[in-house]
């Protein structure tokens, strides 16, 4: 199977260093024309590296919390979008009793409402031609939480929920969004790595995913994934089989809890939900007697 994005345009935002920089190159290198954001010029190079190597790329610069405007420039640059893959983002690390407001909000800002008004501004651009695809990168530190990086990680782990929500809504207009989870080195992040660690986790290895995400045949939508050093996994919610009473018949209280904790955490039994629907059914079939 040959994975090609001839006459597809794909925005990557922070796509000109580190990950993102790794995201373009894959992306140009299977056939996409690939619009190039980043808040600042192209000081990476990687527009003029695409082009040597025969690929297609544009500069667009900009704020992606100025989503709007960005899909607009897209748009008038390129004639068409495809795809987004949201990679844009800083950190604001800083313990909990310490985040300022504006620490939070500013993170919060460039990683999960920035998802949503980018997503949101080319919805309508998804829907005349009849499919979309948003690859909404992730962290690790979203899924498992990070000691000084509260704001990070909750707006990292927020991107799920968006996800999970766009994949109901744009369903009829074949618009899917996943969330990648990447570890790749880049100047930001392995400064203090060892030069082993560095070799196995090159950015270039997590790519693939992030491009064959972002493909039209690709009909994957809500899902998470974590890609690193060439590994590649899906994660799903696993939940326990848990306590079932019957309260009319079993009275509920404080002392019932702790005294059926072991059971209620053990996941020895264990089942996988796949939407609200599917939980709340499973929670209730008891009651189907």
């Amino acid at each position: 199977m040959t994975i090609r994005f001839d006459d597809q345009v794909v925005l990557v935002t922070g796509g000109t260093r580190g990950l993102g920089r790794a995201f373009s190159e894959c992306l140009a290198s299977s056939g996409a024309t690939v619009a190039v954001n980043s808040t600042t010029g192209d000081d990476g190079g990687v527009i003029s590296d695409i082009e040597h190597q025969g690929g297609r790329a544009t500069h667009i610069p900009g704020l992606v919390e100025n989503a709007d405007a960005l899909i607009e420039q897209v748009i008038e640059h390129c004639g068409r979008l495809d795809a987004i893959v949201h990679n844009a983002g800083f950190v604001r690390d800083k313990t909990l009793r310490k985040m300022t407001d504006e620490q939070w909000d500013d993170v919060m800002g460039v990683h999960l409402k920035a998802a949503f008004q980018l997503t949101r501004a080319a919805w309508s651009h998804f829907e005349a031609a009849g499919r979309g695809r948003i690859v909404l990168i992730s962290s690790a530190s979203g899924l498992y939480g990070n000691f000084g990086q509260a704001n990070y990680a909750a707006a990292k782990m927020g991107m799920y929920g968006l996800a999970r929500s766009i994949t109901l809504e744009g369903a009829k207009s074949n618009i899917t969004c996943n969330c990648v989870a990447p570890v790749g080195a880049t100047t930001m992040n392995s400064a203090h790595w060892s030069d082993e660690d560095k070799r196995i986790r090159k950015a270039e290895y997590v790519a693939p995913l992030v491009a064959y995400l972002a493909h039209a045949s690709c009909e994957e939508s809500g899902s998470f994934f974590e890609a690193s050093a060439g590994s590649f996994r899906k994660l799903r919610w696993e939940r326990t089989e848990g306590l079932n009473l019957f309260p009319e018949e079993t009275p509920v209280t404080v002392d019932t809890i702790a005294s059926h904790w072991g059971k209620i955490t053990d996941f020895a039994q264990a089942e996988h939900p796949t939407s609200m629907s599917d939980s709340l059914q499973r929670m209730y079939a008891r009651f189907n007697r």
